[in-house]
């Protein structure tokens, strides 16, 4: 009895994430190319190492740096989290670039990205062995002050997870470029992960970041094909508490993902990559 009683509800959590997934997809392609919607999608966890990055799963035709225009964000709420006010950079435009930046980064390096929030500050080391394109992305744009100014535009308790990185604030956005996945096996996503965010299709990756802060992580959908895992390229070494605390703001409708959005404005003051060789 009690096996066919469970039946009902593991059909109905099946079909709503079915429906997730199938509104996401939509999303995505009516968004087209590289500005699709970058969206954690959440079902079955890993069991795998949560380091298992191998290279990349496509080839990568790196741009110059060049930078080709800017975007604008969507102004979010005017009160700020935690009592902070607004940093200097918000609301400024952000650059938009002509492809990923040359791989430069030394694998043999240690990378710490130290990210001020309205919150609290959160410090996290990188992992260019397991996932050298991406690092090698994220610390070109941190060098350009691509975070800074910019706000978490979601928050989803169910895979404990704080989305930021797009430089619109719509879940839309990118750094006009899509990134490969460095993904093998399934990983698991613990507590302090550091991931990249796609949309709903292979290497879609750009410049959104999923910040990991509890076990609901292990929720998040890494153990289908399509969309892929999500790339882990850094840990939280520092400041998993910040992380915590932000998850406690209230969002405007949990139910939805389009409406994930925090109810007050946590800003990324500025993101800050220190390297030692």
């Amino acid at each position: 009895m009690a096996r066919l009683a469970a039946r009902p509800a593991a059909q109905r959590r099946r079909r709503k994430r079915q429906r997730i997934i199938a509104g996401l997809v939509a999303v995505a392609l009516a968004a087209g190319g590289g500005t699709g919607a970058y969206l954690a999608f959440t079902g079955c966890g890993g069991k795998s190492n949560p380091r298992a990055q191998t290279t990349p799963s496509a080839k990568v035709t790196h741009g110059t740096g060049k930078q080709t225009g800017t975007v604008k964000p969507k102004a979010p709420p005017k009160a700020v989290a935690c009592g902070a006010s607004a940093p200097r950079g918000a609301g400024k435009p952000k650059p938009q670039f002509n492809g990923p930046p040359p791989l430069t980064i030394d694998k043999n390096a240690t990378y710490t990205a130290t990210m001020k929030t309205s919150c609290g500050t959160i410090v996290m080391n990188l992992l260019p062995k397991q996932a050298p394109e991406t690092v090698n992305s994220f610390v070109f744009l941190a060098k350009h002050h691509f975070f800074d100014g910019q706000y978490f535009h979601r928050i989803d308790t169910s895979i404990d997870v704080l989305q930021g990185g797009d430089p619109t604030g719509t879940g839309a956005g990118s750094p006009g470029y899509s990134l490969p996945d460095e993904v093998s096996g399934t990983p698991m996503y613990p507590p302090g992960t550091l991931a990249m965010a796609h949309a709903a299709a292979p290497n879609s990756g750009g410049s959104q970041f999923l910040l990991i802060v509890g076990p609901n992580g292990k929720n998040l959908d890494s153990c289908s094909a399509t969309p892929p895992c999500y790339t882990i390229f850094g840990t939280i070494i520092k400041g998993l508490d910040v992380g915590k605390r932000i998850e406690q703001i209230p969002v405007v409708d949990a139910s939805s993902i389009s409406t994930q959005t925090p109810t007050k404005t946590v800003y990324i003051d500025s993101v800050k990559i220190k390297i030692k060789k």
